[in-house]
């Protein structure tokens, strides 16, 4: 397994475990104000429906990221419908996950601060790793 695979792998965990944390938020989990920089309506810490479906799609889109990462790596066969992954697309993902840190480090509560910053930190990284690997 090469270095750029190891790092979709392990970006890809990362994601998913975003993912499962967004659908829990989706499910009633009351931990709403440590997303959207705190400003998502909440009943005692549950977000509203609209922000629960908003939950929803957060998850999806990070199962849809987690997927071209590792298209891009070519891990066990994982491939886009349309053939190979573009250059491009990383380099957009990876400034997605730059411009997420920056607001996840200045939110005010402690875990999207800490917990989330760091987890996009370490995304960017590894993300990093995978688009120098194919250039």
């Amino acid at each position: 397994m090469s270095l750029a695979q190891a790092a979709s792998v392990l970006a890809a965990v990362l994601i998913a475990g975003v993912a499962v944390f967004q659908l829990a938020l989706a499910a009633g989990v009351p931990f709403g104000e440590a997303v959207l920089g705190g400003k998502a309506p909440t009943n005692d810490g549950v977000l509203t429906p609209p922000f629960r479906i908003l939950a929803v799609v957060q998850a999806l889109v990070l199962v849809a990221l987690g997927w071209v990462l590792l298209a891009r790596t070519e891990v066990a066969g994982i491939t886009l419908p349309a053939g190979g992954t573009p250059s491009w697309l990383i380099w957009t993902i990876l400034v997605l996950l730059v411009l997420n840190t920056l607001g996840n480090f200045t939110a005010p509560h402690p875990i999207e601060r800490w917990v989330m910053g760091s987890i996009t930190l370490v995304l960017s990284g590894l993300t990093l790793v995978i688009a120098l690997s194919a250039e």
